[in-house]
C-alpha cells in the first residue's frame, strides 16, 4: 500500500492546521464533551458494576517504558499479558480467554472510544493500539462486559482517547534504551468555541533482544469534535498505522538456556524463511451523542481497511490478506428514577460485517512463491443487549443484563493449486472443511447484586458467555465447528479503608466446546478444535497500600510509601475429558504476581523496585508432560511525573539478567521431550524517557 506515507503526512498536515481552527486556545479546559467520558466519569460508572472491572489512568504506566501489553497491564489483576519478544505482539488473556494464543488476539472485545477494534470474525491486532495516545483504559472482566456488547469469556477492554478539551496544548515524549529501543510521540490539543481537535503521531522501533526481532511502527490517532447544540455532539476519528515485525520464532528449552538471544535457526525456522508480520491499517469512525434530559443516544459507525503480509513457516506459507470491516450501532441509556429509587437502563443494537481476501503463497526461503490457495472470507454479527441496574435500597443494587447474538462465518475457497504444496505438507484433518458456511445463535444473560457502604463494596453475579470461532483458528482448515460457551459465577469485594485499597474477585466458569488451539511440533502450524467440558476458576486481586499510613481519602500528603500489586490465579483444566482426563489446559502459568514498591512525594518524584513472579511451572502440552520453569524478575525505576512541564524516568528491567521463558506455545503431547515452543524474555535492559507538556 504505497500511498500510506502520503496518508500519514496529509492527515497530519490537515489536522495540524485546519482552516476552521485558525485561532486556537491551548490553555487548560475543563468543559466536558458529550461523546467522550472523562476518567472520573468512567471510574464512577465501572464501580457500579457487580463484578470485576477496572479503570486505568494512563499516568500509571507513563511512569516507565510503554512498549508492550505487559507494561500497560502490569498492575491490572486478572489481565495476563506476556510479551512474545519485547514487542507489541503478545499473549493476552482474561479468565483464560484464548489462553493458548501467542499471536493475533481473540476472546476479548477490544475497543477504541467505545467502538470495536476487533475484526468482524473476532480477532484483533495488538499493533493497532497505542497506549500513549490514551487518556485512560476501561476493563470489564468476563460477563461484566455485556453492557458493552461483548459476550466473550474474557470481557472487554476500551482505550479512551484524549480530546482537545481534555488535553489542550502540546506534548512531546521520547523513550530510548537497550536493544536500540526508541519510541517518540508528538501530540496536540486545540479548542475553539464548540470545536476541538486532538492528534497523536508516534514512532516506535527496536532491533530487539533476540536476533531477527526488529520492530518498527508508525501510528496516527486523531479525533475532531463539534458540539452542534448544547445537547448534541459529533466526533470523527482517524487512525493510520504502519507496522513491520520480524518474528524470531520459538526455541527449545535447551536452546533458550544456552543462548536466549538467538532466533529459530532450524531448517524450517524463522530465519531461513524470514518470518514476519507486516501490515498497514486505516480506520475512520464517527460517534454522535444526543442527550435529552435523562435520555442519552449514542450512534456510531466505523470502517477499517487492513493489508497484511505475513510470511511464516514453509508449511503455512506466506499469508496475504486484504480486509475491509464495517461496524455500526446505536446505544441508549436512561437514568430516571424507578419507584422512587435510582435506576439506570442501557440498551444497544450493533451490526458488524467483514470481508477478507485471504491468499496463501509458497514460502520459498523467505520469498513469495506460487499461489497455493485463495479464500473469500465473510463474517457478520448482529448483536443486541439491555442492562438495568436498580437500587433496591440505598445500599443494595440489582443488575440484570441480557445479550443476544447471531453470527455467520463463511469461507469460500475459489482457488487451490495442487502443484504448489510445500515439502511434508499436512493435508486438512478428517472432518475439516476449507469451504463452509456456518451460523451461530446464542443468548447470554447476566444477573448481579452489589452492597455498598462506607466506600466498601461486596458483589456477586452469574453470567453466560458466547464466542464463535474466528477465521484464524486454523491456518489450513476450519476444524472448530461449534461456538464456545460458558456459565460463570463470580463474587468479590473492592473498596478503600484508611491506607489500603483493594479489588478482589473470585470466578468459576464451566466452559463447553472451548476453542482449543494446538500447534504441530514439526510444522508449527496451529489448528483449533472444540474441547468437550472444561473448567476455569481463579482469583483476581489488586492491592494498593500506603505503608507510611496515610489514608487515601485525605488531602495528598507530602510523602507516600506505596506497595502496589496485582495477583492473578487461574486454574484451567479439562473436566473428565476422554483424551486428557482432568489435566491442566496448557498455555498460562497458574500464578502471576506483578508489583512495585515506590516512594512518592507531592512534587511528583518517585523511586523504588518493581517485580514479576511466576512461582510455578507452566505446561506446554495438554498431556502435562513438559513445562516452562518458574521465574522471578526484579526491576527498578525512578523519575518525576508532573501535570504540566517536564517529566522524566529511568527504568531498569530484569536487573538480575534472569534467563526465562516469557511465554510459550502449546502442543497436544510433548511426550516429556523438549519442544521448540519457548519464547525467551528480554535480558537486563535500561530505558530512559522524557516528556514535555506545554
Amino acid at each position: 500500500m504505497k500511498p500510506f506515507l502520503f496518508i500519514i503526512l496529509s492527515s497530519s498536515i490537515a489536522l495540524a492546521a485546519p482552516e476552521n481552527l485558525d485561532e486556537t486556545i491551548v490553555k487548560a479546559s475543563t468543559s466536558p464533551t458529550l461523546t467522550q467520558a472523562t476518567l472520573e466519569q468512567d471510574r464512577l460508572d465501572l464501580a457500579k458494576i457487580p463484578g470485576g472491572t477496572e479503570t486505568i489512568d494512563a499516568e500509571r504506566f507513563l511512569t516507565g517504558r510503554t512498549s508492550t501489553f505487559a507494561d500497560t497491564f502490569a498492575l491490572s489483576p486478572g489481565v495476563v499479558a506476556q510479551s512474545r519478544f519485547g514487542s507489541d505482539e503478545a499473549r493476552i488473556s482474561i479468565r483464560g480467554s484464548g489462553l493458548q494464543r501467542t499471536f493475533h488476539g481473540r476472546g476479548i472485545r477490544v475497543m477504541q472510544d467505545g467502538i470495536p477494534l476487533n475484526l468482524a470474525d473476532g480477532g484483533f491486532d495488538m499493533q493497532a493500539i497505542d497506549p500513549i495516545a490514551a487518556s485512560h483504559i476501561n476493563i470489564w472482566r468476563g460477563g461484566n462486559a455485556l453492557s458493552r456488547g461483548s459476550t466473550t469469556l474474557g470481557g472487554a477492554i476500551d482505550y479512551l482517547s484524549h480530546t482537545g478539551r481534555s488535553a489542550p496544548g502540546f506534548s512531546a515524549r521520547i523513550e530510548a534504551g537497550s536493544y536500540d529501543y526508541l519510541r517518540t510521540r508528538l501530540a496536540g490539543g486545540y479548542t475553539e468555541g464548540s470545536k476541538d481537535l486532538y492528534y497523536s503521531l508516534s514512532h516506535a522501533s527496536q532491533s530487539g533482544f533476540r536476533d531477527h526481532a526488529e520492530q518498527s511502527a508508525q501510528r496516527l490517532f486523531s479525533n475532531f469534535g463539534i458540539q452542534l447544540r448544547e445537547d448534541l455532539e459529533t466526533r470523527f476519528y482517524v487512525a493510520a498505522i504502519h507496522t513491520d515485525s520480524e518474528l524470531p520464532g520459538s526455541l527449545t528449552k535447551a536452546e533458550l538456556e544456552a543462548n536466549p538471544r538467538q532466533a529459530d535457526n532450524s531448517i524450517f525456522g524463522a530465519v531461513n524463511f524470514d518470518n514476519r508480520r507486516d501490515f498497514e491499517l486505516f480506520r475512520v469512525a464517527n460517534k454522535t451523542t444526543l442527550r435529552d434530559g435523562d435520555n442519552t443516544w449514542d450512534f456510531y459507525s466505523a470502517w477499517t481497511y487492513k493489508d497484511l503480509d505475513h510470511p511464516i513457516t514453509p508449511f503455512a506459507g506466506v499469508i496475504d490478506q486484504l480486509s475491509n470491516d464495517l461496524a455500526t450501532g446505536i446505544n441508549f441509556s436512561n437514568n430516571s428514577e424507578l419507584a422512587g429509587r435510582e435506576n439506570e437502563f442501557r440498551s444497544g443494537l450493533s451490526f458488524t460485517y467483514g470481508n477478507t481476501n485471504n491468499a496463501v503463497f509458497l514460502n520459498t526461503a523467505g520469498s513469495r512463491g506460487a499461489l497455493r490457495n485463495r479464500d473469500d472470507q465473510t463474517a457478520t454479527n448482529l448483536e443486541a443487549f439491555f442492562e438495568n441496574r436498580h437500587h433496591l435500597t440505598d445500599e443494595l443494587s440489582l443488575t440484570a443484563a441480557l445479550s443476544a447474538a447471531y453470527s455467520t462465518r463463511e469461507n469460500d475457497r475459489d482457488f487451490s493449486n495442487p502443484v504448489a504444496v510445500p515439502p511434508f505438507y499436512t493435508p486438512p484433518a478428517p472432518g475439516a472443511l476449507t469451504t463452509y458456511d456456518d451460523s451461530f445463535t446464542n443468548i447470554a444473560p447476566s444477573l448481579g447484586l452489589m452492597h455498598e457502604l462506607n466506600d466498601i463494596q461486596y458483589f456477586m453475579g452469574i453470567s453466560r458467555s458466547f464466542e464463535p470461532p474466528s477465521f484464524s483458528e486454523a491456518v489450513t482448515a476450519n476444524i472448530a465447528r461449534d461456538a464456545q460457551t460458558a456459565n460463570t459465577l463470580e463474587l468479590g469485594s473492592r473498596g478503600t479503608r484508611s491506607f489500603a485499597k483493594w479489588d478482589a474477585t473470585f470466578f468459576y466458569s464451566m466452559v463447553k466446546d472451548e476453542l482449543l488451539t494446538i500447534t504441530d511440533p514439526l510444522t508449527l502450524v496451529s489448528t483449533t478444535r472444540n474441547a468437550d467440558d472444561t473448567i476455569h476458576y481463579g482469583i483476581e486481586l489488586g492491592t494498593e497500600i500506603d505503608l507510611a499510613g496515610n489514608a487515601w481519602n485525605d488531602v495528598t500528603p507530602a510523602n507516600r510509601f506505596v506497595f502496589r500489586s496485582a495477583y492473578t490465579y487461574g486454574n484451567f483444566k479439562f473436566d473428565n475429558d476422554l483424551t486428557y482426563g482432568d489435566n491442566k489446559i496448557a498455555g498460562l502459568p497458574p500464578h502471576l504476581v506483578r508489583g512495585e514498591l515506590l516512594w512518592e512525594n507531592e512534587q511528583g518524584y518517585y523511586i523504588g523496585p518493581t517485580f514479576e513472579w511466576v512461582p510455578v511451572k507452566s505446561f506446554i502440552d495438554h498431556r502435562n508432560t513438559f513445562a516452562a520453569d518458574p521465574y522471578a524478575l526484579l526491576g527498578f525505576k525512578f523519575g518525576r511525573r508532573v501535570t504540566n512541564g517536564f517529566s522524566w524516568f529511568v527504568e531498569v528491567k530484569n536487573l538480575t539478567d534472569e534467563i526465562y521463558s516469557a511465554t510459550h506455545g502449546v502442543v497436544d503431547n510433548a511426550g516429556g521431550v523438549d519442544q521448540r515452543q519457548f519464547l525467551p524474555g528480554d535480558g537486563r535492559s535500561v530505558f530512559m524517557g522524557m516528556e514535555w507538556k506545554f
